[in-house]
């Protein structure tokens, strides 16, 4: 039987500060909130680590993953243990497809500098050649 259920959740820096200024900070008031919120749920902290995520590619942000418990109750144990091979097969279908848009947004962000490096260098590549005066204007060519 299930005696006890977890949830993990994360709480991460600011993403403004953290891109902008090149550090982040976890607020206290909103950890303290977090924290609060959950034991209003009656859960429980029972572990807590900080870790370093990929951020928008360039980044690395600053997160903090946090584990509460609580107690199942005695009439919901059987019925909640059953559900847990559910949950699980719930959660790594909702991983695969939240890294499926991660990966996609990596390759549009891939693309797009591409894209932005080749522009950028066509036009200096045409900037250099018209002061070059070896093309032709309509001035010269009457």
């Amino acid at each position: 039987m299930m005696e006890y259920e977890y949830k993990v959740i994360d709480v991460a820096d600011g993403a403004i500060s953290s891109l902008l200024l090149g550090e982040g900070r976890i607020e206290t008031n909103v950890l303290e909130a977090y924290i609060n919120a959950m034991a209003a749920e009656g859960w429980r902290l029972v572990f807590m680590v900080k870790v370093m995520q990929r951020h928008l590619v360039v980044a690395d942000r600053e997160t903090l993953m946090i584990t509460f418990e609580r107690r199942v109750p005695e009439a919901e144990r059987e019925a909640r243990a059953a559900r847990c091979i559910d949950d699980v097969i719930a959660a790594e279908g909702a991983a695969k497809k939240k890294g499926h848009t991660a990966a996609a947004g990596a390759v549009g962000l891939a693309v797009g500098s591409a894209l932005l490096s080749a522009a950028a260098h066509h036009a200096i590549g045409s900037a250099a050649f018209d002061d070059s005066g070896s093309s032709f204007s309509d001035d010269e060519s009457s």
